[in-house]
């Protein structure tokens, strides 16, 4: 009997987009020909103190699972910074699945996980989610992620109005918007004058501890 190993159908490369965390997976090689393996594996985010005896341990145990993958970080820490879940992501393939106590396993945003689950799904990888019994590649999983992107398009758009308010506020109350200055006014004088004396670019840059390109827009503005 020949065995047959089953190549992984993607890894990990990611990309973030200017409105926000929205992480996505890019197909980079294709499944064997020959044959699959599907596999399970769950995953988990908890805490180090609690790690023998995690709820969440215990119902993916239940589930019969080969192998949970564990990462003991923040929420808020996105996938590809969370070494368990970043090299779980690299090893699933075509028809596998991977199975979660509860979607905040994932992540805390909305739109972050919206997009990981989306991808995920969209490479053939399915993803369970014990507590509200819904899996993606079905009919109720389908009306999931309809429902997610929903949340995840009212959040954004929450996000949005709650930028545009504070920046009107702050108009109102008379505050510079934007980065503050890294040179004053009376430090911009000062690299000026610097120049006019003949000091290099390097040299004032060192004074000041700020980079060559900042002392050479100072000095263009002063020209």
């Amino acid at each position: 009997m020949i065995s047959v190993s089953k190549s992984v159908v993607f890894g990990t490369e990611y990309f973030r987009s200017t409105n926000g965390l929205k992480w996505r997976l890019k197909n980079v090689s294709r499944l064997h020909k020959e044959a699959q393996t599907m596999a399970r594996y769950g995953y988990a985010r908890i805490s180090t103190d609690e790690q023998s005896h995690d709820p969440q341990l215990l119902e993916l145990r239940r589930e019969g699972l080969e192998e949970i993958i564990t990462d003991t970080v923040s929420g808020r820490i996105p996938a590809v910074e969370r070494p368990g879940l970043s090299g779980l992501l690299n090893r699933l393939g075509q028809g596998d699945s991977m199975v979660v106590a509860r979607l905040d396993r994932l992540g805390r945003d909305t739109v972050d996980v919206m997009g990981l689950v989306r991808s995920l799904t969209e490479n053939g990888v399915r993803v369970r989610i014990l507590n509200i019994g819904i899996e993606t590649g079905t009919p109720n999983g389908q009306l999931f992620l309809t429902i997610l992107a929903g949340f995840a398009q009212f959040e954004r758009e929450i996000i949005r109005e709650r930028t545009r308010a504070g920046l009107e506020a702050a108009r109102q109350a008379g505050k510079r918007l934007g980065r503050c200055p890294i040179l004053t006014s009376r430090q911009k004088k000062h690299v000026c004058e610097l120049k006019e004396a003949g000091r290099s670019l390097a040299e004032i840059a060192k004074i000041f501890r700020v980079s060559r390109s900042t002392v050479w827009r100072t000095v263009q503005c002063r020209v």
